[in-house]
């Protein structure tokens, strides 16, 4: 039986081994040995607020002080965040939210941070001057700390096309009629994209109909000379697509497409092993993708891919750079030059005598923002290689859940911000919420899951302007055992999503038993075409 390294906040999505379907695109980690787990105290939590308050990012500093407040109640760091704060708000221009907050600060904790306090009457009177002073809090202690709820960003009206999609790792059919049977019934369902599976990872089942080349141990299902290719199989599959109505987006990989040249010492990652006594570098999974070589190469891979008749492009969740990935002579160069620093791994992260949990200094978020701009970089060269010849391509990225709910968490162990890859205009942001994965890291309960899943909606909605460019993916099989979640669990959470105006849907992976009609329409004809279907596609089992 196949195995797979779990690693705690790290990449479950694609940790697909699959018992039922057999699948193991798996991510192996960077420093094997030196893997710690990331844990945000309130020293990382506060240092994080700061960097973005620093960078600019004054909305999202004082969310991040504010998630101090309420989940480290008892932290001495408490009147820094507090203070940083109000600064956050009162320089975002939310002035009366500020002179609150302001006050509170002074009541709370002003005769133990004179200095602070001198900072925060400044700030009063000036807010004072500025809009009309806030009467209800004057003249008394207030206990406790307050909770700002800044206005949300308005959400535009939905103006991007919403998916109703299916990600697919294997179709049930064996030859390409039977798999153009399988879409058929995906169309009456109500679905109108196939997410299809371009890529081969070492361990991973063939397509159905494909003869496992002696050779080929992993490779892409399509035609080119940059990489070894398995089997080519996308024309068939995607003109079955558009004969049924269907878009069909490519699933692949970037990082990680280095398919054939796993040997080239030059072009591998390179990562810190923060668990050896001095520290030191080790090679990690994937291309390095601070070598321009690396990211030639995986333009030219997607300029063959964007040969055929695809609709899209879904960029794989390898995308990612783990807290301690992204070192090398090459990150080191580039890092100098973008920001005139060294790349001093022993200057990001703190460690104490009695734990094995990391830190991180301001250095390490420096360092870490970069990561994600340079993991962007070359997912819009990549982007451009497919446009040049497909100008109507779409492309959407994958996100883990944490980038909408811990934007610090997901920055500081993945390098991923969906407010970054806002700014960079992906056609749809595929939000990774799988259910059981989030109930097993967060300690949650299925109502508590079910409710930060509709949350998670309405902020990444909000964040992306269009809630049509926000995939929302849901896991229909259960990650650690291989065994399928039954429909009704599934299609409960799709349907309190659904509710949120043009937003978009997948699930993951296919299965040729799952009620698609929940993602298209409500009950009714879409229903029943399923159902008309289902005895056709049974007979291809």
């Amino acid at each position: 039986m196949k195995t797979c390294r779990w690693f705690k906040k790290g990449l479950y999505a694609v940790c697909f081994l699959f018992f039922v379907l057999g699948i193991s695109v798996s991510f192996q980690g960077a420093a094997r040995a030196g893997v710690q787990e990331p844990y945000l105290n309130d020293g990382a939590q506060l240092s994080y607020g700061v960097f973005l308050l620093s960078d600019g990012d004054l909305r999202g500093a004082a969310r991040e002080f504010q998630r101090l407040i309420e989940e480290f109640p008892a932290s001495p760091l408490l009147p820094k965040a507090q203070f940083n704060m109000a600064e956050a708000l009162f320089k975002a221009g939310h002035i009366r939210d500020a002179e609150r907050n302001f006050r509170f600060f002074i009541s709370n904790f002003g005769a133990r941070e004179p200095l602070l306090q001198a900072r925060a009457v400044e700030r009063v009177n000036e807010a004072m001057r500025i809009r009309p002073p806030i009467k209800a809090f004057e003249g008394r202690r207030k206990a406790g700390l307050p909770v700002v709820m800044l206005e949300p960003e308005p959400a535009l009206p939905p103006s991007t096309e919403s998916l109703r999609a299916v990600q697919v790792m294997l179709f049930g059919g064996k030859g390409i009629e039977d798999v153009s049977g399988e879409m058929r019934r995906l169309k009456q369902a109500g679905v109108n994209t196939v997410i299809f599976r371009v890529f081969h990872n070492e361990g991973d089942r063939f397509h159905r109909g494909v003869a496992p080349p002696a050779d080929k141990r992993s490779g892409v299902y399509f035609n080119t000379l940059r990489a070894p290719v398995v089997a080519d199989i996308l024309s068939g599959v995607a003109e079955a697509a558009h004969r049924n109505g269907l878009k069909i987006f490519a699933w692949m990989t970037t990082r990680y497409a280095d398919y054939g040249i796993e040997g080239r010492e030059e072009l591998q990652c390179k990562g810190y092993d923060i668990g050896m006594g001095g520290g030191g570098l080790t090679r990690c999974k994937g291309l390095d993708l601070f070598n321009d070589a690396a990211a030639r190469r995986i333009d030219g891979i997607y300029s063959d891919l964007a040969e055929y008749e695809i609709d899209g492009v879904l960029f794989q969740d390898d995308l990612v750079l783990r807290h301690n990935e992204g070192f090398g002579k090459y990150a080191a160069a580039l890092f100098r030059k973008e920001t005139g620093e060294g790349l001093r791994p022993e200057a990001m992260y703190l460690r104490s005598a009695d734990t094995d949990a990391v830190q991180y200094t301001p250095l390490f978020w420096k360092w870490a923002a970069w990561k994600n701009r340079r993991l962007l970089h070359v997912a819009n060269t990549a982007r451009a290689a497919v446009k040049k010849k497909r100008p109507e391509a779409k492309f959407a990225i994958n996100l883990m859940y944490e980038s909408v709910s811990n934007p610090a968490n997901s920055l500081a162990w993945l390098s991923q911000s969906l407010g970054a890859a806002v700014k960079e205009g992906f056609d749809y942001y595929s939000i990774m919420a799988y259910h059981r994965q989030m109930a097993s890291e967060l300690s949650k309960n299925p109502a508590e899951v079910k409710a930060l899943i509709e949350k998670i909606a309405a902020d990444a909605s909000r964040t992306a302007g269009d809630a049509g460019k926000v995939l929302i993916k849901f896991q229909t099989v259960d990650w650690e055992t291989g065994q399928p979640l039954s429909n009704g669990e599934v299609a409960e959470l799709i349907r309190a999503v659904k509710g949120l105006k043009g937003i978009s849907l997948a699930v993951v992976p296919y299965r040729r038993d799952f009620p698609f009609y929940e993602l298209g329409e409500s009950g009714g004809p879409a229903r029943a075409r399923f159902k008309r279907g289902a005895g056709a596609v049974a007979r291809l089992d």
